[in-house]
Parts: structure tokens; C-alpha cells; sequence
């Protein structure tokens, strides 16, 4: 009887597992265009590999998608609602929300105006619809505007965490006052997650970077995977520099710096670039590919990266020239305005010339001692 209650109990285990949904994440697609220099054939195969990560801290890992003629399919283990950007190999991305047992279509066009059509889950139909009201739209405070009427009109939305932080705190000047009153209008449940909870305690502390603030010390890994610190740049002024392979001004800015760094080689002046990237292939061969030589760090945690982070780095390209106190002696200088500053500071560095004593100098010094 015992053994028969067994066999029962296994049969019905089994047949409840069977009607359980998939409590995987399920995202799949057909996007074209992936690479921007790419030439189609209708016989031909292409591959492309797509990258999937976390925007906040929910969700560190990276996972990669191959992609065959734009078609993909791939699954990921979620527990919870997550916001993911999908990073494509023409630097184009997109935000969507993954969730348990949710499936998700991609599709269009990464060349064509606007964002991709993404189909799935009701946090995704709301951020579309955000979309497709501002796709059209050029001016930045308006697009501002719409975002803040609509965290207001969907308090309970986690679409309406992603539009705070896109439009109202990594913007180059927060306004931290606007940012309090958002979240004061949002649900309690939103108000619990673990982003907001650190954003409200990050406010609360917060004091934004100025000149002569003090950098806090901070630990990246190179290229070559050793730790960079503040030590490695005693007595040193040092340009630290922000920016990332999938963004063209910031490349340009940091391929402007290979004459500053050639023009002061000799004196107490180095540069110290960190990336966001999170493809380290990409990195490495826009490192390459525009010839610089001095040192590159990057964690490969984008946005979530600890430097990033700690120094309120909120766009590119961004830079802080440090003096060997790590106070901030300019933020954002470039071209002749930064030449101009950097030589201005190791000059005053330079050890004064002493005098050669002549005659009239050593009369002029004995008139000074009586």
C-alpha cells in the first residue's frame, strides 16, 4: 500500500511539472542590418553575435547571442522583472524587460530611424509606447517632459525606473530635487527596488564633483589585466579619461590626446583612459585601430562599472585632470583649452633657475642683509 502511494505521488509530481509554464526568459528575433558595413546576400549566411546585459546592478552577467541573417533565439534564468540592454554590432541598443517565464520578439531594423518593435510583456508595451510618442521628437527637454508625465501617470511601472534614470539622473547636470520628486511619486513597491533604494541613499550623500574635489581612490584592471590605482600616479598631473568604442565623439577626443601626451612625455603628466565596454574584442581594436599608447582600463561592466560609478560619470566623452593630490583641477577640457592648462600646471612644477652670482648680484644681496 505504502509502495502504491509512492508510485502516486511520483505520477502526480510529474504531471504538475508538466503543466508548470517555462520559468525561463525567453528572447527571440530578426533584426537587420546588425553591422553596419555588412553586404546581403539573398544565398548567403551571416553571423553576428549580440550582447545581453543587465542596466542596473540586478543583473551583472553578460550573455552573448549569435545571431544567423538578423534571426536569434536565446533563454536566460530570471527571477524577477530586469531591465536588459540588447547591444548590437553596429553599437545600436535597445532596452527591454525580461521576466519568468516571458517571451520576447525582436524585430526591424537597426539602421532605420527610431527603436527597434519589441513585442512582450506588459512592461515592454509601455516603454514602446514612450517610444513611439518621442521617436520623432529632437529637443531633449521635451522628450524630458513627456518622460516625466509619464513616471507620474505609471506609478507602478518599471518602465518608469528605466526613464528616470535615462532622462533625469545620467544627464550631465542632475537636478537632484526633480529626481526626489519622481520617485515621490512613485509606488511603494517601486520605491523598494533595489536601484531606487540606492539612488535615494546615493542622494542623500551625494556631492557631485568639482574642481578641487578630492578623487577617492579607486582599482580598474588594465589591458593587460593588472590593478591601476591612484598609487601607480604619485607625483604625477594625470587626464583621466572616459569613453567607450561604440561612441565616435568620445573616440575622437581620445585620439586628439596622442600629440598632448607626445608634447608633455617629459614632464609629470600621464593619461589613464577607461572604457565602457563591454565587448572586450571591440575594445581592444578600437584601441588598436586609433593608436594610442598610454595606459587602458576597463572593468567590462559598462555603466555598472566601480570607477564609473564612484566618480559620477554619467556620459561621454567625459575627463578629469587630476593634480598629485588627486584634487580635480578642470572637467571636460579639450583641444587647446586643456594644452593651454596642462602646460600651465607643469610649469608651475618646473624648479626655479638659480641665479649665477656676479658681481652686481652679489651687491644687490649684501644691500638686502644690512
Amino acid at each position: 500500500m505504502r509502495r502504491l502511494f509512492s508510485i502516486l505521488m511520483v505520477l502526480l509530481c510529474l504531471c504538475s511539472c508538466k503543466d508548470q509554464p517555462n520559468p525561463s526568459f525567453v528572447l527571440e528575433g530578426n533584426v537587420q542590418k546588425l553591422s553596419g558595413d555588412t553586404i546581403w546576400h539573398a544565398d548567403s549566411v551571416y553571423s553576428d553575435t549580440l550582447y545581453i546585459y543587465g542596466a542596473d546592478a540586478l543583473y551583472e552577467r553578460i550573455d552573448m547571442i549569435i545571431a544567423t541573417n538578423g534571426a536569434f533565439h536565446h533563454t536566460m534564468d530570471i527571477d524577477t522583472v530586469v531591465p536588459l540592454w540588447v547591444l548590437f554590432p553596429n553599437h545600436h541598443r535597445e532596452m527591454l524587460f525580461a521576466d519568468k517565464g516571458l517571451s520576447v520578439v525582436m524585430q526591424g531594423d537597426t539602421a532605420a530611424m527610431g527603436h527597434i518593435r519589441i513585442v512582450g510583456g506588459v512592461q515592454n508595451a509601455l516603454l514602446q509606447s514612450f517610444y513611439q510618442q518621442t521617436d520623432s521628437i529632437e529637443d531633449v527637454e521635451e522628450i524630458a517632459q513627456i518622460a516625466d508625465s509619464f513616471i507620474r501617470a505609471n506609478p507602478y511601472a518599471e518602465a518608469s525606473i528605466h526613464l528616470l534614470r535615462e532622462y533625469f539622473v545620467n544627464v550631465p547636470s542632475p537636478n537632484t530635487a526633480e529626481i526626489k520628486d519622481l520617485i515621490g511619486s512613485m509606488s511603494g513597491s517601486l520605491q523598494d527596488n533595489n536601484y531606487i533604494d540606492q539612488l535615494q541613499r546615493s542622494l542623500s550623500t551625494h556631492k557631485p564633483l568639482v574642481k578641487n574635489s578630492v578623487v577617492a581612490n579607486y582599482n580598474v584592471k588594465d589591458i593587460e589585466g593588472k590593478n591601476v590605482n591612484t598609487a601607480d600616479y604619485k607625483d604625477t598631473y594625470l587626464l583621466i579619461t572616459f569613453w567607450a568604442s561604440w561612441d565616435k565623439e568620445s573616440r575622437q577626443r581620445q585620439r586628439e590626446l596622442i600629440n598632448i601626451k607626445e608634447k608633455y612625455k617629459k614632464h609629470n603628466f600621464d593619461i589613464l583612459s577607461v572604457s565602457l565596454d563591454i565587448d572586450s574584442v571591440a575594445w581592444k581594436q578600437a584601441i588598436e585601430e586609433d593608436s594610442v599608447t598610454w595606459r587602458q582600463a576597463n572593468d567590462l561592466k559598462g555603466w555598472n562599472s566601480g570607477i564609473v560609478q564612484r566618480m559620477h560619470i554619467n556620459r561621454l566623452p567625459t575627463n578629469m585632470l587630476l593634480n598629485p593630490q588627486r584634487r580635480i583641477q578642470a572637467i571636460d577640457l579639450y583641444g587647446e583649452a586643456l594644452d593651454k592648462k596642462i602646460d600651465e600646471l607643469t610649469e608651475l612644477k618646473k624648479p626655479e633657475k638659480k641665479s649665477k652670482k656676479t658681481p652686481d648680484n652679489i651687491r644687490e644681496r649684501k644691500k638686502a642683509n644690512y
